[in-house]
């Protein structure tokens, strides 16, 4: 790009393409119009899928290696799901922050699209962000989600095991936060922002396990906080990063240490 040769298959050099005449179009799309979703998906997935801006007419699921991961809805129930999902967007009286993470994690589950519905949906929830801060722009979850694909995938497939969202919601309300954080290069410390507590309350939490048992591995503070191993492993990794805990002893034996 920019003039400079770039070596590389020619899908994933279309993909790039795309990605970017469907960013360019950011401040055009309406996130409560379904007719500008199918849109969007057009251009993302032009030249790519023979359907792009089009549901899909099969069906479709989502396999790993142990097999199939999830078995999307039949095809002809996608336009009434869809609709049900964008009328639910508009009139639920939750907080914007809480609805995308929901209507990311239900679109997936949905898998409207017979391809491309990871980046799409990534996409729209940046939309739907962009309504609370245009900040959210510049800061788009495509971007969040690439440096943790393997926890963003386990996190979608947990919520789905325990018919839940909320360790999807989790997830990505803390990679929000990370971004911002990153970001803006101050702490986010408003008193009294109750979506602020929300966002800080797993690490503090996580704080006080460590303070009262700071011999416990991953998995079993995971299991006092209700959230996923690899949530635990990440909220950890920013503590270390602020200084706020360091492990102390021998790796397998050893212990948190909290920084007062």
């Amino acid at each position: 790009m920019y003039g400079k040769n770039v070596v590389a298959p020619l899908r994933e050099i279309q993909e790039v393409k795309n990605a970017i005449k469907a960013y360019e179009l950011y401040s055009k799309l309406n996130p409560y119009s379904v007719e500008d979703l199918l849109k969007a998906h057009g251009v993302l997935m032009a030249a790519l899928t023979d359907d792009a801006g089009h549901f899909r007419h099969g069906g479709v699921g989502v396999f790993s290696k142990q097999g199939c991961v999830h078995m999307a809805p039949p095809a002809e129930r996608v336009p009434t799901l869809i609709a049900d999902l964008f009328e639910w967007l508009k009139n639920a009286p939750d907080h914007l922050l809480i609805k995308s993470c929901v209507f990311h994690y239900e679109f997936e589950f949905i898998h409207p699209f017979s391809d491309g519905n990871g980046r799409t949906g990534r996409l729209w929830q940046s939309l739907i962000l962009g309504k609370l801060n245009p900040c959210f722009e510049h800061l788009p979850v495509e971007n969040m989600v690439y440096e943790n694909q393997e926890e963003y995938y386990e996190a979608i497939n947990k919520s789905t095991e325990n018919a839940d969202c909320g360790v999807f919601i989790d997830f990505m309300l803390q990679e929000i936060l990370f971004a911002l954080k990153k970001h803006r290069g101050d702490p986010i410390n408003h008193q009294n922002d109750p979506i602020n507590d929300l966002l800080n309350d797993p690490i503090n939490l996580l704080v006080d396990l460590i303070k009262k048992s700071p011999e416990k591995t991953y998995s079993e503070y995971a299991m006092q906080l209700g959230k996923s191993e690899a949530t635990v492993k990440r909220l950890i990794g920013e503590l270390k990063k602020q200084g706020k805990i360091e492990r102390m002893g021998a790796k397998k034996n050893g212990w948190w240490k909290v920084n007062e």
